[in-house]
């Protein structure tokens, strides 16, 4: 169709009308629309265009929508699932009274429990490429010292974590298990008299991110050697800052520090 230029883009009226609707779409409102007048000119030519354009963002938005929900009951059922194991795990505890085999299954069920809260917490999410990270850290804290608290014991969680910084499922994962690994061996070695502090600071550094995990327990024993001496939870730790593309150092300065730059 060839456009006549019979009406001046100078029309301020006509141009305003458009522009609103323009900025409607903005706004997600798809129920404005430009009235065309028929005169078969270039504001109308513009209006016909705009209006397709609305068209195509309401089916993409709601494309968008229909995904972003069924991603949020993706992360449900994974989570679901990962309860499902952590309550089978519990019942298999519940059949023996050796203390090693209890061990393994709390460790493996906190682990699973670790990745199980981000998958909640996407769930609940707004927005699924974020994860709000002091929540997260606050309900994994509490988890484990619900799991590995002695009676009459008085631990304290000082957070030190830096507002506004986010990660997307695949950089919480390894957070999660490290901080599981990390806090699971202050609970279980670091305090013999029940007492004590845990330390846990997140906060970035020019393009990096310092993870910090420190306690001020007993500390490691004299002449601790890394590579003979450390167990699981430790090798864990080494191979999750190397998922995060990151470098890991072990502090043993009243007590155990876990530093991760990534």
């Amino acid at each position: 169709m060839e456009l006549k230029n019979n009406t001046p883009l100078s029309d301020n009226v006509r141009a305003n009308e458009i522009l609103e609707v323009i900025l409607a779409f903005a706004r997600q409102d798809f129920t404005k629309k430009v009235k065309i007048s028929n005169a078969d000119n270039v504001l109308d030519g513009i209006g016909s265009g705009v209006n397709m354009l609305g068209e195509e963002l309401q089916h993409s938005t709601i494309s968008l929508k229909e995904k972003e929900q069924l991603l949020k009951e993706i992360h449900h059922r994974v989570k679901n699932n990962m309860q499902i194991i952590s309550s089978l795990l519990n019942l298999q505890a519940e059949t023996t009274e050796d203390e090693k085999f209890l061990d393994l299954i709390r460790e493996s069920r906190n682990r699973i429990n670790s990745m199980a809260l981000v998958h909640e917490m996407l769930y609940k999410s707004k927005d699924l490429s974020k994860i709000e990270l002091i929540e997260y850290i606050e309900n994994l804290c509490k988890s484990i010292y619900q799991s590995y608290a002695l009676p009459h014991s008085n631990i304290e969680f000082i957070y030190d974590i830096e507002q506004g910084i986010h990660f997307d499922i695949d950089k919480m994962i390894p957070i999660g298990l490290i901080l599981n690994e990390a806090i699971s061996n202050s609970l279980k070695y670091a305090f013999p008299k029940k007492d004590g502090k845990i330390n846990i600071s997140l906060k970035s550094n020019n393009k990096n991110y310092i993870l910090l995990v420190g306690d001020n327990g007993k500390g490691f024993k004299a002449n601790f050697d890394l590579e003979k001496d450390s167990h699981l939870g430790i090798q864990l730790i080494f191979m999750l800052a190397n998922q995060l593309a990151g470098k890991l150092k072990l502090e043993n300065e009243q007590g155990v520090c876990y530093k991760v730059v990534f």
